[in-house]
This record gives structure tokens, C-alpha cells and sequence, in this order.
């Protein structure tokens, strides 16, 4: 076996070690080459990542001021829900207030019983007499709820 090695060396071209040395400097030369093309590559791949980093911010940014106005527009219809929820109550309260008056179911009115008897047919002097009123009083009365005076 070693007979066969040094026959192969041997053999071998003068110029074998010119061109195992310029097979060498090819495959460095080669490999540095795509060193620097790779390290432009991982350059532009910093600036760019740098650059979706900037815009990636700002829209946090946005995203942190939406959420911001919606909370304040939350708070707002919130208000706004308890004013409406309010007035609703009071238009619900006037509402059967003006219905009581419509119906002349008001307790609070002191002529009510007098209304109700003029109603049914009672005069001027019978209001005199029953309710302590004045003549005045007991004809204007009449003249609103459909007596004769």
C-alpha cells in the first residue's frame, strides 16, 4: 500500500502543488465572499427589523390612544345613560300627574268632593251649605264642571 502512495506521488504533475494551492485560495476566496455578502444581508435585516420596530411603536401608540378615548367615551355614555334614566323618571312622574289631573283623581284637591257633587246635581246653595262656600266660590264651580249657577 505504501508502494502505491508513493507511486501516485510520484506521478503526480509538477505543477499538482500550484494547483492544489490555487484550488485553496479559491475555496477562501469563495468562502470570504459570501462572508461579506451574508453580513450585508444580516445588516439590511437590522435596518429593516429596526425600521418594523419604529412602526410597530406607533401603532402601540395608536392602539393606547384608542383605547384611551374609548374608555372616556364608555364613561361618557355612562353619564349620559344615568341623565337619560333620570329624566325618564321624571317624565314618567309628570306623565301620571297629568293623567290624575285629566281624570280628576287628585286627592290633594280640597274641591274634589265639591266637583263630584255638582256632578251628581247639586246646586249653588247646596255647596253653600254642605262645604262652607262662598257664593263665589260654590257659582264659579258650577260654571266650570257643568252646573247651572
Amino acid at each position: 500500500m505504501n508502494q502505491l502512495l508513493a507511486n501516485i506521488l510520484t506521478n503526480l504533475p509538477e505543477n499538482f502543488w500550484l494547483m492544489a494551492f490555487c484550488i485553496v485560495v479559491i475555496a477562501f476566496a469563495i468562502t470570504f465572499l459570501a462572508v461579506l455578502w451574508l453580513g450585508r444581508l444580516v445588516w439590511r435585516l437590522r435596518r429593516e427589523c429596526e425600521n418594523l420596530t419604529t412602526i410597530v411603536n406607533g401603532n402601540k401608540n395608536d392602539v393606547y390612544g384608542l383605547c384611551s378615548a374609548a374608555l372616556s367615551v364608555n364613561e361618557n355614555t355612562a353619564k349620559t345613560h344615568e341623565q337619560l334614566h333620570d329624566l325618564k323618571q321624571q317624565l314618567a312622574s309628570v306623565v301620571e300627574k297629568m293623567n290624575g289631573l285629566q281624570h280628576g283623581n287628585l286627592a290633594n284637591n280640597p274641591y274634589n268632593v265639591d266637583i263630584r257633587k255638582i256632578r251628581e246635581g247639586a246646586g249653588v246653595e247646596d255647596l253653600m251649605r254642605q262645604s262652607d262656600l262662598s257664593y263665589d266660590e260654590a257659582a264659579l264651580l258650577m260654571r266650570l264642571h257643568g252646573g247651572k249657577a
